[in-house]
């Protein structure tokens, strides 16, 4: 037995200890997740296992692992408290009637012609309060079916839909990415969305360009023949929703705190609220029932199979896989934070960065080369977030620059990985592969491009680093 004043091994973590760690947690995912279809929340905790194993050898107690761990969770518990309301609110809106309207007033506007634009906005303004696979998985389906009816082409369809659900999926203060993030750089969600806002809408605004000339291309598309396919959409949602402007109300409300930068716990209770005062009256909703959605979700009976898959949908319960994936990736990386790991593994990659447009880039590319290692959308954003957070307080570089480049590299290109659990699900879902629709994927390839270079257009220097800061613990 070691006396007690015999001194304790040194803690020398290097590059290849913090590789090991990392490479072993990018295998057991992929044999997990990719080859065995399973869930990604076992390969993380055999990957902190890992690393936790890397980080005793290294020198570290069980006590100062086992701190590491619980001191990277602390950061996600304000997120884990937003995504329970938001699972609250997205039941409460649909009973309300506030996710059908905005999906009635989309369907509204769509034309022949602008088949693929219309596609892609209506995507993005359904993926706004129900999430990126809620809207490939329900309205973007129906987009796939009623675009292949009418003679376009699947990557082009695909393309349209992808790219408007991550867009709305990625800027929405109740998206689980949104909120991840703003726990990782210790943020608002919504100093989140404010600062993702001019790259993303940038990029949004191109896409849009580009699918309406390759719509107007396409040319000769029947209207009668669009109609007709939304047709039993629209009857379903006013056969069984008072469709009115007042069922907007929520949405008006939550968009108004945005804007006068109420905190984001009170101002999702108040679109609560707000959600339940407008189903009672006009959705002739009972209390007892909204708190029965409010916990459970909204289990819709239109009888029209895509509007019921849609509807059904929000409830506390609902967010519990999202959060135990969060709460264990965040454990990851205070793990591989608190013994120097994250550290040692950046360190080469920093050395000679000189610009904040090289620093914002860097993050960007390593967003997506985890997004295919790793390859899990939480992963592709908590791993290079808790790798650069120090990274860019040393250089004098906001977080909000750092939140907007884990969105952009990692919320955007998730879907176009085909191995990524985002491509899987997407790709099976449509019926077309991740390869095919990547190149038409027009918002998803655009905002990591337009984030760099506007990182590099802001011609800012950034803090230099003395050597024995760059030296790993």
């Amino acid at each position: 037995m070691r006396s007690s004043d015999t001194p304790a091994k040194p803690k020398a973590t290097r590059f290849h200890h913090a590789l090991i760690s990392v490479a072993s947690m990018a295998a057991i995912v992929l044999v997990t997740v990719v080859g065995f279809g399973g869930e990604p929340q076992i390969a993380l905790v055999f990957g902190c296992t890992v690393a936790g194993i890397v980080a005793a050898v290294c020198g570290f107690s069980w006590d100062e692992i086992l701190k590491g761990l619980v001191k990277g969770i602390v950061p996600s518990l304000e997120a884990v408290l937003i995504l329970l309301l938001i699972g609250m609110l997205i039941g409460v809106w649909i009973a309300a009637g506030t996710v059908p309207a905005l999906i009635y007033y989309g369907l509204l506007v769509i034309n022949a012609r602008f088949f693929l634009v219309a596609a892609f906005v209506i995507c993005a303004i359904v993926s706004f309060p129900i999430g990126s696979w809620g809207a490939v998985g329900t309205v973007g389906l129906a987009f796939m079916g009623i675009g292949l009816s009418l003679g376009l082409p699947a990557p082009l369809v695909a393309g349209a839909i992808i790219s408007g659900s991550y867009f709305g999926g990625n800027v929405s203060p109740l998206s689980d990415s949104d909120n991840l993030v703003a726990a990782i750089v210790n943020r608002s969600v919504f100093d989140v969305v404010r600062a993702v806002t001019p790259a993303s809408l940038v990029s949004f605004a191109i896409a849009a360009i580009l699918y309406t000339v390759f719509g107007l291309q396409m040319g000769n598309a029947d209207g009668a023949d669009v109609a007709a396919s939304i047709q039993p959409l629209l009857a379903g949602l006013s056969d069984t929703f008072a469709i009115t402007p007042i069922a907007l109300a929520p949405l008006v409300i939550m968009i108004a705190c945005i804007v006068l930068k109420v905190p984001a716990i009170p101002s999702m209770i108040i679109g609560i609220v707000v959600g339940m005062v407008v189903a009672v009256p006009l959705q002739g909703e009972s209390l007892k029932a909204l708190m029965n959605i409010s916990f459970a979700g909204y289990e819709s009976a239109t009888g029209f199979e895509v509007l019921d898959s849609l509807l059904t949908a929000g409830g506390l319960s609902s967010m519990m896989n999202t959060i135990s994936i969060i709460v264990i990736a965040m454990a990851y990386g205070g793990l591989m934070q608190s013994t120097g790991q994250m550290q040692a593994l950046i360190t080469p990659m920093v050395a000679h960065i000189k610009r904040e447009g090289s620093l914002r880039g860097l993050t960007v590319v390593t967003c997506v080369f985890m997004n295919a290692v790793l390859p899990d959308q939480y992963l592709g954003i908590s791993v290079p977030g808790q790798m650069y957070a120090e990274e860019f307080d040393k250089r004098g570089v906001s977080r909000d620059d750092l939140g907007t480049c884990l969105l952009a590299g990692a919320g955007a290109t998730s879907p176009l990985i085909p191995w990524n659990t985002c491509g899987i699900y997407c790709s099976g879902l449509l019926g077309i592969s991740a390869l095919s629709y990547l190149t038409s994927s027009f918002f998803c390839l655009l905002w990591p491009v337009v984030t760099i270079v506007m990182g590099y257009l802001s011609l800012k220097r950034v803090t230099s680093v003395s050597k024995s800061e760059k030296e790993p613990a």
